[in-house]
C-alpha cells in the first residue's frame, strides 16, 4: 500500500515551554483512514496544525513531516500555498468558524476554486457536484444563502463539499462532529466512511469519541501527554489494548456501552 504522509520524531514546543507534542512519529496509507484519539489538550490539534505546517511563529518544532515524499518543513510559503486547499485539506472542528459571515456560500466557494480552476463553467460544475456528494439538497438556495442562515449539520457537509472539490489526496478533519448534535454527528462520520470509497480518499479523522473512532476508522493513533503511547488497527485497539492509557480508554468505552 503506498504511504501518503511520513511524521517523523515530531516535537512541538510552546514559548511556554509547554512541550505539545513528544516525539511523534507515524504513517498514513493511500485509502486510509487513521484516527487519532486523545482527550481535550492532549496534542491532537497541534499536530492537525503542524502537518499543514500551519503552527504558529512562536513555535519550536522538530522533527521531519513527508508529504506525498515531500518535506513539508522545508517547502516555500509559495509552495505550501499550492498544496493547502488542493492536494491537502483541512475540515475544522467549528463550521461556524469556517465561513465569512457577510458573503454567500455561493460566493465563497467560486473565490475558493478561482484561482484553482479557472474556467466558470467548470467551477459551477465542481461546486455542483461536490455539494450533491455530500447529500446537500436545494443546493441554489444554499447557494444563496449566507452563513448565519443554516445550521451546524449543513455548513460542515459544506465544509466537507469545499475540501472534496479540488480532489485531494489527504483530507484532515479535526474534531469534525464535536459541535453536532448526535444524529447528525454520525450522518458526517458515516459521510466520511462513503466519501473515502466514492474518492480514494486517505482521512485522518481527529476526535476525543473513542465509538465515532471505532466505526470510522481503520487504524487508530493514541495520543496522551503529547506523546502517540499506541497506534494499531481499530480491531486490536478494542481487542487487546497494549499501553495503560488505551486500556483506560477503551474500558471506559465499553461501560458507556454496557450501560446504555
Amino acid at each position: 500500500m503506498r504511504e501518503i504522509l511520513k511524521v517523523e520524531n515530531l516535537e512541538v514546543e510552546y514559548k511556554n515551554k509547554v512541550k505539545a507534542l513528544k516525539g511523534v512519529s507515524f504513517k498514513v496509507y493511500e485509502r486510509e483512514i487513521l484516527g487519532i484519539v486523545g482527550e481535550s489538550g492532549c496534542g491532537k490539534s497541534t499536530l492537525a496544525l503542524s502537518l499543514g505546517n500551519l503552527l504558529p511563529s512562536s513555535a519550536i518544532r522538530k522533527g521531519k513531516i513527508f508529504f506525498e515524499d515531500k518535506d513539508i518543513f522545508s517547502l516555500k510559503e509559495e509552495e505550501l500555498a499550492k498544496l493547502r486547499g488542493k492536494k491537502m485539506n483541512f475540515i475544522f472542528q467549528s463550521p461556524y468558524d469556517s465561513f465569512d459571515p457577510i458573503e454567500t456560500i455561493g460566493s465563497q466557494f467560486r473565490e475558493f476554486l478561482k484561482e484553482k480552476l479557472k474556467e466558470k463553467e467548470r467551477i459551477e460544475k465542481v461546486i455542483h457536484d461536490s455539494l450533491e456528494k455530500v447529500r446537500i439538497e436545494n443546493i441554489k438556495e444554499i447557494l444563496k444563502s449566507y452563513p448565519h442562515q443554516l445550521s451546524g449539520g449543513e455548513l460542515q457537509r459544506i465544509s466537507i463539499a469545499f475540501a472534496i472539490s479540488t480532489s485531494p489526496s489527504l483530507l484532515i478533519a479535526d474534531e469534525p462532529t464535536s459541535n453536532l448534535d448526535v444524529t447528525v454527528e454520525s450522518q458526517i462520520a458515516h459521510l466520511f466512511l462513503e466519501l473515502r470509497n466514492l474518492f480514494a480518499l486517505t482521512i485522518i479523522f481527529i476526535t476525543h469519541n473513542l465509538e465515532l473512532a471505532k466505526v470510522v476508522c481503520d487504524r487508530i493513533a493514541v495520543i496522551y501527554q503529547g506523546e502517540l503511547v499506541e497506534i494499531n488497527t481499530r480491531e486490536e485497539i478494542f481487542k487487546n489494548p497494549k499501553n495503560p492509557y488505551t486500556k483506560f480508554l477503551v474500558n471506559s468505552f465499553k461501560r458507556l456501552s454496557d450501560a446504555s
